[in-house]
């Protein structure tokens, strides 16, 4: 009988240039920094090149069950918008979800597939945050209690306090402020990595990173600074009965701490919160399997609901919402149990070499499961469901997954039936502790 042999892993190089090149395009978007050029799709073509080229010359393609979830995600969107009388418009939400969330995902869980590209990309990621911050004080200098101005005429939100943006979906200061609380864990990481010049830099870049969070205005964002600081102290310390009871009491308590004016600068803003979250949960009890449609919850309140959370499973249902959220429970319980459990090798029997890439897998899922922390946190605060921000950064801890079940295959468990029925079962603790607290609030 002839010998097979497993088929020769490719890496994708020319793929993850592109990858590359749609990250700084996203996120620092140079073609936006004058009027000519901000037109050109650049975005658009590097990410179907990346996905062309994924498709055509990476191999293997691992598919985790998140893909799989959000995959089942797009239908339902279709289906709520159908049945809530929003006829074929469903298809174009439902495309627009495909296009600016599954695919980003794709892409960054599959072409991440060493610690050197991760690193890349994070340090194209810190640069972005940089240069926002570097623009945000351009735009403070140069106010004139309107305005002020920035690179590509990108401008600030003026209202009672200036509040600083930068280009493309940045334009929001939540947005912006969103990104600078996610790559707090990257200062982190280099930080901790041999080299003075690292020792010297990252400390400098965490004050100015607490510099554009305060200039942003959004208190969802400070308040994502403080979480995630104060959750790696308490996570790398806590047992983990301790940890859950404080994951069931978060919610609520923030919930009162609103009501309470913790949150906000006045109480009619406070209110206004919470009202727009209890009315999120009046059409989920209302309309329990499909929700309200996607895009439609200010059809039935007049503001958004200022929390992700409530805001799908308002307008997407049980169904929609258990899957959404299930994907990063499941994505954040994984890495959570690989820094508690899986954190050193008990076998004895390997190379050196392998512990060593093992040891420095763990570190980078670390990181960024505390990164995504500072999405879960600010989240709550803003209705940000969909951004690209999840997705990209989901994507690369997805691929730092699946770079550590290639070492170590056992943990493959961590993605077995049992743990997605549970992640999309715990994913309600959220809505319940929410729920129950404005009970007490309202």
């Amino acid at each position: 009988m002839a010998r097979t042999f497993p088929p020769a892993e490719k890496n994708a190089s020319f793929a993850f240039f592109f990858l590359a090149l749609y990250t700084i395009a996203v996120f620092i978007r140079p073609h936006e920094f004058s009027i000519e050029t901000s037109k050109y799709v650049v975005i658009k073509v590097f990410a179907i090149l990346a996905f062309l080229l994924t498709l055509t010359s990476l191999r293997p393609i691992k598919i985790l069950p998140q893909h799989y979830m959000l995959l089942g995600f797009t239908p339902l969107i279709m289906i709520s918008a159908f049945l809530n009388g929003w006829g074929m418009d469903g298809i174009t939400e439902a495309n627009k979800f495909f296009v600016a969330s599954i695919i980003p995902f794709f892409l960054y869980s599959s072409l991440i597939t060493s610690i050197s590209r991760q690193k890349i990309l994070m340090l194209i990621c810190i640069a972005a945050a940089l240069i926002m911050v570097y623009n945000g004080h351009i735009q403070q200098q140069s106010f004139d209690g309107k305005f002020g101005y920035g690179i590509g005429d990108s401008l600030t939100v003026g209202r009672a306090e200036m509040r600083i943006t930068y280009l493309g979906f940045f334009g929001d200061p939540n947005d912006l402020g969103m990104f600078l609380v996610m790559n707090l864990a990257f200062l982190g990481y280099f930080y901790s990595e041999k080299g003075a010049l690292y020792k010297l830099l990252m400390p400098i870049f965490f004050g100015l990173f607490c510099y554009g969070v305060l200039m942003t205005g959004s208190r969802g964002t400070l308040l994502g600074t403080l979480g995630v600081i104060f959750l790696y102290f308490f996570i790398k310390k806590a047992g983990a009965k301790l940890i859950v009871f404080g994951l069931i009491m978060a919610p609520i308590l923030a919930t009162l701490l609103t009501k309470f004016g913790g949150m906000s600068s006045s109480e009619s803003s406070a209110n206004g919160r919470l009202e727009a979250w209890y009315s999120g949960i009046l059409m989920l009890i209302n309309n329990p399997i499909f929700g309200v449609g996607k895009g439609n919850f200010m059809d039935h309140h007049e503001l958004v609901a200022h929390n992700s959370y409530i805001h799908v499973a308002g307008e997407m249902g049980i169904p929609g919402y258990s899957l959404w959220a299930g994907v990063i429970i499941l994505t954040m319980l994984a890495s959570y149990r690989v820094i508690k459990e899986f954190s050193i090798w008990p076998d004895d029997n390997i190379s050196e070499e392998t512990k060593t890439d093992y040891f420095a897998e763990v570190k980078i899922n670390q990181t960024l499961f505390f990164s995504m922390l500072g999405f879960i946190i600010t989240a709550f605060f803003l209705s940000r469901q969909f951004t690209l921000l999840l997705f990209v950064f989901l994507g690369m801890l997805t691929a730092s997954h699946i770079r550590l079940m290639k070492l170590r295959p056992e943990l493959k468990s961590l993605f077995c039936k049992d743990m997605i029925i549970k992640s999309m079962t715990y994913c309600w603790v959220i809505i319940i502790a929410v729920y129950m607290a404005l009970k007490v609030g309202l």
